[in-house]
């Protein structure tokens, strides 16, 4: 079976599981920039939701339409890699998920981790363009395989150019305005930029509260009440034991519809 098996979202909607950046060298201890709480030296970080990934990795690919994977995959001259003075608050950081690096021990660190890692994926190259992005949305959902998005930046539509044709293209593909089910990491860096990108987009997300970590950049109260006005922010035991319900088709004009509850 593959591994993004239709699912089918609320009437009117295609659902899409949006996985962002469950990446070795963010979720292990050990990796290269390790996602947990920068000004909390007690933060056990990441390592503790990886549970909650599984499950919610499972849960989309028995109730969604597609399942979509994005990580960083960088090169030693992208401009948020810096070596020799990393500043988060300049939007800098050590290298990490070095995927187009010569050196294999580097590139293992841009993998998905084991326990959620997609099998035999399409891949949307990080130098995509429209014309791949189009082939790419179209084959996911003939063949029902996942989609691995590469990007260079934290934000996937700066980093990823064919990321938004990639997402119009998933919806004519799917015959259906779309809905998004987003977890991953870091809470306030990539998954923030996923999350807000979509609903500025006119999108309607859901975001699994409890299957993301944050940096402590930002307050993760900050952070879930911005989501929640947009859209809507819930536990994963609500995600697991309910199904979404929608007010209404999209408005004339956006992707989105807006979300009632369950």
């Amino acid at each position: 079976m593959s591994e993004s098996p239709a699912g089918g979202g609320a009437a009117g909607f295609a659902r899409v599981g949006w996985i962002v950046d469950a990446q070795e060298d963010f979720m292990r201890p050990e990796g290269r920039l390790y996602v947990r709480d920068l000004f909390d030296d007690s933060d056990p970080g990441a390592v503790q939701v990886i549970p909650a990934l599984e499950a919610a990795a499972a849960w989309m690919r028995e109730h969604c339409d597609a399942v979509v994977y994005t990580g960083d995959w960088h090169g030693p001259d992208d401009p948020e890699i810096d070596p020799v003075d990393p500043d988060p608050a300049r939007d800098t950081y050590p290298p990490h998920c070095m995927g187009r690096s010569p050196d294999p021990e580097e590139r293992a660190g841009a993998e998905v981790i084991a326990e959620i890692r997609p099998a035999d994926p399409l891949v949307l190259a990080h130098c995509a363009a429209g014309d791949d992005a189009a082939v790419v949305a179209r084959l996911a959902v003939t063949r029902r395989r996942p989609v691995f998005v590469r990007k260079t930046r934290f934000d996937v539509f700066e980093g990823n150019p064919a990321c938004e044709a990639f997402v119009r293209s998933l919806a004519e593909a799917l015959g259906r305005a779309l809905e998004f089910v987003v977890i991953g990491v870091a809470r306030d860096v990539c998954v923030t930029r996923a999350v807000d990108g979509l609903q500025e987009r006119g999108y309607a997300v859901t975001a699994v509260r409890d299957a993301t970590w944050g940096l402590g950049l930002e307050p993760e109260a900050e952070t879930l009440a911005r989501w929640a006005g947009r859209g809507r922010v819930v536990t994963l035991a609500e995600l697991e034991r309910r199904r979404f319900v929608r007010e209404s088709a999209p408005e004339s004009g956006g992707p989105g519809g807006r979300v009632t509850g369950y």
